[in-house]
């Protein structure tokens, strides 16, 4: 009953903090990585992880929000899809390894890692960690669904500043470049296995079986999330395969700055959706729309204010921090920042609509944006450079939160207005929030 015992205000403080935390961790690492690589290796270092990201997260078979949803609701013991996370974890890590093998057999795929400048020593060492990154992925998010919010952050800080650690050592210290990244990212996935495992097993026993009903039942659900996530994740990534395609790794690595510095925006609405998920899995649908509808106006004023401030620093942030050479960064960046505000909107969205078992909205929003990103990118890219690519990036972010916007509103049956306008009253909320966190502390 742990989730029932805490509040959703201080669910989403804890996690907000954690965020900033890891917002600090990870753009001082992307400053290392920036300074150390250049403009070529963040590119090539970019694509070496694009790879293995997009197997992952069509191999996971959508396990994660399975795991948040049916362990929210209380369908299922937590011991029995703790076992089936970790069988899935392994039999499918497994296989993603054998087809990785099978791809690198293709010439077609030669070519694109040499001309890109990759090296297949270190897409193979990202590679063989899938498994494990499952089991982390998975088993955090049984904590979500369990309510441990605590324990979900903890995971992901001990994964930030791991990462930030290694770094250092690695590029600065021992100066090992590309390879020394990679190692450093190994590193971070190894650390959150371990804490993740550790906390797994204060509220679970951890053994290797295999329900079939139970993993019926989450492959039905989670088959809706993995293709939006799927969907998701080549409409937020295809733009750095399209731009390795159509220009050189320099410029891969230009956009990648920018990308990265808009994503650090995200850090409010991924906090209040992590908490969102299991919370609307366990409430009516008229309290599901009233909070939801609440977090998405205190979501849009606070991202138009940050995404104001990041078109007005951007060039003496870059200039500053990740110096001179990365200033063609700055006009993509601010491009990316409408699309990054109305992706803020609709990753909100989602987690309601997820929360009430309709993924199904975002799959099929995903797939229009999709379509959108790609035609967009073959237009824009060979004519516009990165700037194209960050202008098809915006225009399919917004596709991609319209499509749920709409359904949102005609299932919650509140207005536009109520859904981003900004109330009196919601200003108290912010005081509430100060006064309980002064009162019950952090952790």
């Amino acid at each position: 009953k742990l989730m029932q015992d805490k509040s959703f205000s201080k669910e989403s403080l804890l996690t907000l903090i954690t965020e900033a935390v890891i917002f600090v961790c990870g753009l001082i690492y992307l400053i290392i990585l920036a300074r150390v690589l250049g403009p070529v290796g963040k590119g090539i270092y970019s694509l070496i992880l694009f790879i293995p990201g997009l197997m992952m997260i069509f191999g996971s078979l959508g396990i994660e929000s399975s795991n948040v949803y049916f362990v929210g609701r209380k369908k299922y013991e937590t011991k029995e899809v703790v076992a089936n996370s970790l069988t899935v974890s392994c039999v499918s890590g497994a296989l993603l390894i054998f087809i990785f093998w099978g791809i690198t057999m293709l010439k077609s795929f030669q070519i694109f890692i040499s001309s890109n400048q990759i090296s297949i020593l270190h897409l193979w060492l990202v590679i063989l960690i899938i498994p494990i990154y499952f089991i982390s992925s998975f088993f955090r998010n049984i904590l979500r669904g369990y309510g441990d919010i605590v324990g979900y952050n903890k995971i992901r800080l001990v994964e930030s500043i791991t990462l930030l650690l290694s770094g250092v050592l690695f590029l600065t210290v021992l100066n090992e470049g590309i390879l020394g990244a990679v190692i450093s990212y190994i590193f971070s996935i190894i650390s959150g296995v371990l804490i993740s495992i550790f906390l797994i097993s204060k509220i679970s026993k951890i053994t290797l079986s295999f329900n079939k009903i139970l993993f019926r039942d989450f492959a039905s659900f989670g088959t809706k999330v993995y293709l939006a996530n799927g969907l998701s994740f080549l409409n937020y990534r295809l733009d750095v395969f399209l731009i390795a395609l159509f220009l050189v790794p320099a410029q891969v690595g230009f956009y990648s700055v920018s990308a990265s510095i808009a994503e650090k925006l995200l850090i409010i609405p991924g906090a209040l959706a992590t908490v969102l998920f299991p919370r609307i899995s366990s409430i009516s649908e008229t309290n599901a729309s009233d909070l939801t509808s609440k977090i998405l106006r205190h979501t849009t004023i606070i991202m138009i204010i940050a995404s104001l401030l990041l078109i007005v620093l951007a060039a003496p942030l870059i200039n500053v921090f990740f110096g001179k050479s990365f200033l063609p960064s700055v006009l993509s960046l601010i491009i990316l920042l409408p699309g990054i505000f109305a992706f803020s909107i609709g990753s909100v969205i989602a987690a309601d609509l997820s929360g009430r078992g309709k993924p199904q909205y975002a799959v099929w929003s995903s797939m229009t944006a999709l379509i959108a990103n790609v035609i967009l990118n073959i237009i824009l890219i060979p004519r516009m450079g990165i700037v194209g690519a960050a202008l098809a990036s915006s225009i399919s972010y917004w596709l991609d939160t319209l499509v749920v916007l709409i359904a949102y509103l005609n299932i919650s049956r509140h207005s536009l207005r109520e859904v981003l306008i900004i109330k009196k009253d919601d200003f108290q909320d912010y005081y509430n929030l100060f006064l309980k966190f002064k009162t019950d502390g952090i952790w």
